[in-house]
């Protein structure tokens, strides 16, 4: 096991990512944290960074480094961006980060960055063809993915602060330099001959300003689900809330929900550009990224070969939960098996989707979560932790979804809580009542944990299941649970359970 720190020095803000890796492969997120420094912004007119910026800086460098140092970190990996990556001083600043704080600091190239940006999503995100945008406080990244390939990349130099203090941060009418920023942006897009290939596909946005537009949504719409990760919002509604900020003075934006005040003064730049790209590309949705260069460079770190990429993210992501959590895999793998034979046999039952089997296999993966918690209300802590965890592979709907499968949901209550209608329909509930039941006699086949039963065999008539069990040794506790589900299996399915 080993500690890493991934520092992020960009032009806006300044942030440390501490990550315990174990078995090579599995992380866990020890802390993080973050300065607004805007090293980007009051630069000389001979591009060099202010001295009160630097001293800034390195006031927060020293800040990571204490952190790094209480958590015993073994490795630190410190980059910046654009406002270092175009400074004249730069040297000096890179300089006595090094002699003042001991932290190396690595200047990434443009293309540098968007790859590390394209890794946090193709390995967070199940996404096959789309267009990245990461918009920082300097530069923005453009990334083209096909086929989880990168094809197309580039890095221009403009973004949220100077964006804004170029074309919104003189007086004076405000409607003719929001068309003179429009303008001005359209005239770079037209310059990177292969942006127009994303036409039509979705935009997957990574950094702050992508996340202020999310939160903005979730607002406005009381969206029930706290979760800034692969939240999906249409182009029109981005739109729209552009069209209100943009008639807005920036003195105003700190009154509007979801837009924090280290962000206010500069968000105008940044969503004008953000909506630009949603009309100039055609763009249909926005998918908000929480992943974004720290989370590409520890994927650098963990994952062998090249390009690094995780081969299904979900798997992925529930392997890495089990380990932190130190669930049994050989139970669980045991019960998705049963799981699996049963969800094949009642195909005509269920009518399953391939989202309802990831729905599924995640329930039955993370069921034991909340044991960690205590027994006799772990069905409660299990529904609690797997609605809060980052699992990547999933959307919204199938991870609320995953966590009804696992508790003890009654449908009324489910009807009552705010995800119904928001995130959740009449035919979800249908779903979760199908899988829950599939997942109960899974796992009670194996409610000893010790593997007594090896194989089932099943046979459906037509007013009866019949579930045959072929075991090391009797059975009764196995056929016990199961019984405790027959009246809920005629209700779902109209047939009587029979078991063996």
């Amino acid at each position: 096991m080993k500690k890493l720190a991934i520092i992020d020095i960009g032009s806006n803000s300044m942030r440390v990512l501490i990550v315990k890796i174990m078995n090579g492969r599995n992380y866990q997120f020890v802390d993080e944290l973050k300065s607004i420094v805007r090293l980007g912004r009051n630069m000389t007119a001979d591009g060099a960074i202010s001295e009160e910026k630097i001293r800034l800086a390195i006031i927060a460098l020293s800040h990571f480094k204490r952190l790094c140092d209480s958590n015993d970190v073994t490795e630190i990996v410190a980059v910046a961006t654009e406002a270092v990556r175009k400074a004249s001083n730069q040297r000096e600043f890179i300089d006595r980060a090094k002699k003042e704080i001991g932290i190396d600091i690595r200047v990434l190239s443009g293309d540098e960055e968007a790859y590390f940006d394209y890794l946090a999503v193709v390995n967070s995100i199940d996404v096959k063809s789309v267009l990245l945008m990461d918009i920082g406080g300097s530069s923005t990244e453009f990334i083209l993915v096909k086929n989880r390939k990168l094809k197309e990349c580039i890095s221009i130099p403009m973004g949220a602060i100077t964006l804004t203090d170029k074309f919104l941060s003189i007086k004076g009418n405000n409607q003719k330099r929001i068309k003179e920023l429009e303008a001005f942006l359209v005239s770079n897009f037209d310059k990177i001959g292969w942006l127009k290939e994303a036409s039509g596909m979705s935009l997957i946005g990574i950094g702050g300003s992508h996340r202020t537009i999310g939160k903005i949504h979730r607002n406005k719409i009381n969206y029930p689900f706290n979760n800034p990760h692969n939240y999906i919002i249409s182009s029109k509604d981005v739109i729209d809330i552009y069209n209100f900020l943009k008639n807005m003075g920036i003195s105003q934006y700190k009154k509007v929900r979801g837009i924090s005040r280290d962000r206010a003064d500069i968000f105008v730049g940044a969503i004008c550009c953000i909506a630009t790209v949603i009309k100039y590309c055609n763009t249909k949705k926005l998918c908000i990224s929480e992943s974004g260069l720290r989370q590409g460079l520890l994927y650098g770190k963990l994952i062998e070969g090249y390009p690094p990429l995780v081969e299904n993210i979900l798997d992925f992501s529930l392997n890495n939960i089990m380990n932190n959590y130190n669930l049994d895999k050989d139970h669980l793998k045991l019960v998705w098996g049963f799981a699996k034979k049963l969800c094949a046999v009642f195909s005509d039952m269920l009518s399953m989707k391939d989202e309802d089997y990831r729905i599924l296999k995640s329930a039955v993966m993370l069921s034991e979560c909340g044991i960690s918690l205590g027994f006799g209300s772990q069905e409660n802590y299990s529904f609690y932790i797997v609605r809060n965890l980052k699992i990547y592979g999933l959307t919204h709907r199938e991870q609320i979804m995953t966590a009804f499968v696992v508790s003890n949901f009654e449908e009324g209550k489910i009807k009552k809580t705010d995800y119904f209608g928001k995130i959740l329909n009449c035919s979800d509930i249908e779903m979760i009542k199908k899988l829950s039941l599939v997942f109960y006699i899974s796992r009670s086949l194996d409610r000893a944990y010790d593997g007594n039963v090896v194989d089932i065999d099943i046979e459906i008539e037509k007013e009866k299941v019949i579930l045959n069990i072929v075991s090391k040794k009797e059975s009764l506790l196995e056929m016990g649970m199961i019984d405790d589900c027959k009246d809920y299996f005629y209700k779902v399915f109209n047939k009587v359970l029979v078991v063996k």
